[in-house]
């Protein structure tokens, strides 16, 4: 019954979206790290591009035995929830089997921090995926990119600004660490996983 339990807890998970913006300028910016780690898991694991459109980008793998599907939205990270509502219709799949990775400005660099539910905490993103999906019942892992009183409140110049050479060490770590959050899910479970992740590190 335990595998049982855990299996189940693993196939809620169908599809890995990850926020970002469209366009090169928007490259290694701190509010794209949802898109590096999607860049870099659809590399590691070899999943193939399905479906491209103006609002996303689609690919397909494997991924500890099971199908899994991966999604870039296309429409800027304040429209994230535009795309996505067409792609789970097309998966026919529930919002609770989406892992959505974004950043949080809220979490020190090299901290992520994995949530089942919960309010956007001040993420467009998010935001625009509530209002589509009309849950908030959406897993959720957030990429730490900093703390408040580092960018001077310009919030903006700052999400928007590219890492430091001297952060890409933590970037790296941060993607990792988010690979090393799934593969905990399909051994612990979802809950396991939140006590194992959600510790600070810096």
């Amino acid at each position: 019954m335990e595998n049982l339990n855990i299996k189940s807890n693993i196939t809620m998970f169908k599809l890995l979206v990850g926020i970002g913006n469209p366009g090169s300028k928007y490259n290694n910016t701190r509010h794209n790290i949802g898109w590096e780690f999607i860049d870099s898991f659809n590399t590691n694991f070899n999943f193939g591009l399905t479906k491209t459109t103006k609002d996303y980008e689609l690919w397909k793998g494997m991924f500890k035995d099971f199908e899994l599907y991966t999604m870039k939205p296309l429409t800027y990270v304040n429209n994230s929830g535009v795309p996505l509502k067409k792609v789970i219709k097309k998966l026919n799949i529930l919002p609770e089997e989406t892992l959505v990775f974004i950043d949080d400005i809220n979490l020190p660099l090299g901290n992520i921090r994995l949530k089942k539910n919960g309010s956007a905490g001040g993420h467009n993103g998010l935001k625009s995926i509530f209002n589509e999906l009309q849950t908030q019942n959406i897993p959720r892992l957030r990429l730490g990119i900093g703390v408040k009183d580092i960018y001077n409140h310009d919030l903006i110049s700052f999400v928007l600004g590219k890492f430091k050479k001297t952060e890409f060490n933590y970037v790296q770590e941060m993607i990792d660490d988010s690979t090393n959050a799934l593969n905990q899910m399909c051994e612990n479970g979802i809950e396991k996983t939140m006590e194992l992740t959600n510790r600070k590190k810096r």
